[in-house]
């Protein structure tokens, strides 16, 4: 959605037309949705931080300058808020769990149903090996497809601490699978 679009329908919110805000919100619906369980790692408590962001969003609308790209002022909200929860429940420390109970789009073939579950749960046991920063910024970057300054954004960082971050992330998921893939490999050849 063009950033035109997006304030004219934020302008259409504050006027009170709050049909206009479903359609603001639409095209990020699924990735707030998705980016809340990978934080919370849980469904219902993925749902419950969305419909607090959703709150937020909508109570705070006034304060977003138009001409700034909503998609990264809303997904700031519902970062703050997902870590706000997580706070509140002293969850910080808790990792991520599988995403086997994540949300699967509908496939024509069963092979590639069982091939999306298997990299599903590859994918997540490499976000468990990294800190939660790192995982918010591979995270946005790699899965939601921010840019560097979007991301700095997002997290109230610089964009020199989400390249670092970023680039830590991606050694550490780099050196993981190295040693798992090779070491896989070694037991197959002995």
């Amino acid at each position: 959605m063009w950033m035109k679009d997006e304030d004219k329908l934020v302008e259409e919110v504050l006027q009170g037309k709050h049909s206009s805000f479903e359609l603001l919100l639409q095209p990020y619906r699924q990735g707030f949705l998705n980016m809340a369980y990978r934080i919370t790692g849980d469904r219902e408590e993925a749902q419950e931080v969305c419909q607090d962001a959703l709150l937020k969003i909508f109570k705070y609308l006034k304060s977003f300058k138009k001409g700034r790209s909503f998609k990264t002022w809303s997904y700031k909200v519902l970062m703050n808020t997902s870590y706000d929860y997580l706070r509140g429940k002293k969850k910080f420390k808790r990792v991520i769990e599988s995403q086997r109970n994540a949300p699967v789009y509908e496939v024509s073939q069963v092979e590639q149903r069982v091939w999306k579950s298997q990299m599903k749960e590859k994918i997540q046991s490499l976000l468990d090996i990294l800190s939660p920063k790192e995982k918010a910024v591979f995270l946005l970057r790699d899965s939601e497809g921010l840019s560097v300054r979007d991301a700095s954004l997002v997290l109230g960082c610089s964009q020199i601490s989400v390249r670092t971050h970023l680039s830590r992330a991606r050694q550490k998921i780099k050196a993981h699978f190295e040693k798992n893939h090779l070491q896989k490999i070694g037991e197959v050849k002995s």
